[in-house]
């Protein structure tokens, strides 16, 4: 079962389940009771199999979602503006490709000035690595936690137009990645979704507060219920930093002030 397709299973064991059903139900009997064996022998052609799919489906959704929160906990340790891990195989073969271009002109394998073709290869490398390199300093360790997660890419939504979230210690990022991550787990709603929103920097008045920055950060859920989230959560959220959490709509609606050392000072 566990090498089989679990469509497979199912079929067969349907097509076996509607042979029996119709043998019991066809088949001449003068006693009622004979009935009861050909009743126990259908549950058990039927009922194992289908209980073995459903316990391997759970158990391959389970593996899953625990390798994809260990890829995107990968991302709590970049620099605040960072490539991707999807763009950095790309940047790899992007390297490859004019490591190869570079050291076939250094030995005379490709005659300067290029030919057309050879030009065209290098301006189209050239391009390719500052786009690259032009992401990298727009996008945060959150952009790409979200969007190259399989579970939290079509649920979530981020706004930080400012890449605030690159400025929270590893501690911060670690808590506000598994709120996240819980806040969507703890529901079995398919619809359920959580809208991210961080900033912008409030004022701060005071030589100890120059010290830090401020910002909200805003968690708007939609299907994820108060009564459902689990303690680990609420836990994690005041990592990030104090909060006031209320209910619209039969949803969640977290607003976290968030404290961090200004860069400035650093």
């Amino acid at each position: 079962m566990t090498v089989r397709r679990g469509r497979d299973v199912v079929s067969s064991t349907a097509v076996l389940g509607t042979l029996l059903a119709v043998f019991a139900i066809t088949e001449p009997r003068s006693d009622p009771l004979s009935f009861a064996p050909e009743l126990v022998a259908f549950g058990l052609a039927v009922i194992p199999p289908l209980l073995g799919v459903a316990i391997v489906r759970s158990f391959h959704r389970m593996v899953q979602r625990e390798l994809d929160l260990v890829l995107v906990q990968s991302t709590v340790s970049q620099p605040r503006f960072a490539v991707g891990m999807l763009a950095s195989e790309e940047l790899a073969r992007i390297d490859l490709d004019a490591e190869t271009l570079l050291d076939d002109v250094s030995k005379g394998r490709t005659a300067l000035p290029l030919n057309a073709a050879k030009s065209t290869t290098a301006s189209s490398l050239a391009t390719q690595l500052r786009l690259h390199l032009i992401q990298g300093r727009r996008e945060t360790w959150l952009y790409h936690a979200i969007t190259e997660s399989e579970f939290l890419g079509p649920s979530v939504s981020l706004n930080d137009p400012a890449g605030l979230a690159g400025l929270l210690d590893p501690a911060q990022r670690d808590a506000l990645l598994r709120t996240i991550w819980l806040l969507i787990s703890d529901t079995q709603r398919p619809e359920a979704s959580v809208a991210l929103s961080l900033g912008p920097i409030r004022p701060t008045n005071g030589l100890i507060d120059r010290q830090k920055l401020r910002f909200p950060i805003e968690l708007a859920t939609t299907g994820v219920p108060r009564r459902r989230v689990d303690p680990e959560t609420w836990q994690a959220i005041r990592v990030v930093g104090p909060h006031i959490a209320s209910s619209r709509g039969g949803s969640l609606h977290v607003e976290i002030e968030c404290s961090i050392d200004n860069p400035a000072d650093a």
